[in-house]
């Protein structure tokens, strides 16, 4: 895929009032805490790597990676958007051991990529 198409389509996403990226990223990693792989960039960015719970009809995970980018005060953006299917099992962070990195394509995007962005950015009520 391009890389215009591996940038989230709801850029930019809207931070709680008054949370900065690092808050934020702290918040998501409490929120997933054997699922979320987090890597500090720099002084306003990061690069995560979310694995999903649900395996795939084949057995094999998957996971999403992006780059998070804080653009002002009030919100970040996602870029540099990826999938892998792999056999890997995120309890024993064997990341990514093989597997397919994609999209590839539109259906991969819109069938593995997004609900997999969409998974990780939902707010978090309970922890997993």
């Amino acid at each position: 895929m391009p890389k215009e198409r591996r940038v989230y389509p709801k850029n930019p996403i809207h931070l709680p009032a008054g949370v900065d990226i690092h808050e934020w990223v702290q918040t998501k990693k409490e929120q997933y805490p054997n699922r979320l792989r987090v890597y500090d960039l720099d002084s306003n960015s990061y690069k995560i790597q979310y694995f999903r719970r649900e395996l795939t009809s084949i057995g094999s995970f998957i996971s999403c990676a992006a780059y998070l980018r804080q653009t002002n005060t009030k919100s970040i953006e996602m870029l540099e958007m990826i999938s892998n299917v792999n056999h890997a099992d995120y309890h024993k962070s064997m990341i990514p051991r093989g597997g397919e990195l994609g999209p590839m394509n539109e259906r991969e995007r819109t069938e593995i990529l997004l609900p997999c962005i969409e998974e990780f950015l939902t707010p978090p009520q309970t922890k997993e």
